[in-house]
């Protein structure tokens, strides 16, 4: 591998990967190459300076053998990696809604639980929930969302 990998194991004695940033995609192309044909599972983890997102692998034709790659972000943009795994494509969406990470070539990256127009990003630590937004429809059917309690619904 032309790229630096730590490895560490889980209390579960799963195989734990960290990678810089640069190095992920391809590593996760290698990975894939290898056998691991299923992503389960992408997580991320706000820790105010920076997100690290955590993604969960099996290989199948091992007994579902799991390993689990992490990498960090301190801009919240990460390559995406649903050319290699389709399944990414709605976690990617997720963790874009909800933690603002922005997941370079991504087929259809936009929001997946909130409205488009949703300020912020709720499971990130600076997200001020002191201002309540409001969702409404316009004439049309289309989320509107508000800071103005009146518009609620």
């Amino acid at each position: 591998m032309p790229y630096e990998v730590k490895e560490e194991a889980g209390k579960d004695g799963r195989k734990i990967f960290l990678i810089q940033k640069e190095n992920f995609l391809e590593l996760m192309t290698d990975l894939r190459k290898q056998g691991y044909d299923h992503l389960s599972l992408i997580t991320a983890v706000d820790f105010r300076d920076r997100i690290e997102l955590v993604y969960h692998l099996q290989k199948s034709a091992s007994n579902f053998e799991l390993l689990t790659v992490r990498t960090v972000t301190y801009d919240s943009t990460i390559d995406s990696v649903t050319s290699i795994w389709e399944s990414a494509n709605w976690d990617e969406r997720e963790q874009y809604d909800m933690m603002g990470v922005v997941f370079r070539g991504h087929p259809n990256l936009k929001r997946i639980l909130l409205p488009e127009g949703w300020v912020g990003y709720p499971l990130r630590k600076d997200y001020d929930l002191s201002k309540n937004q409001y969702v409404n429809m316009d004439d049309e059917g289309n989320d509107r969302v508000s800071f103005d309690p009146g518009d609620g619904w």
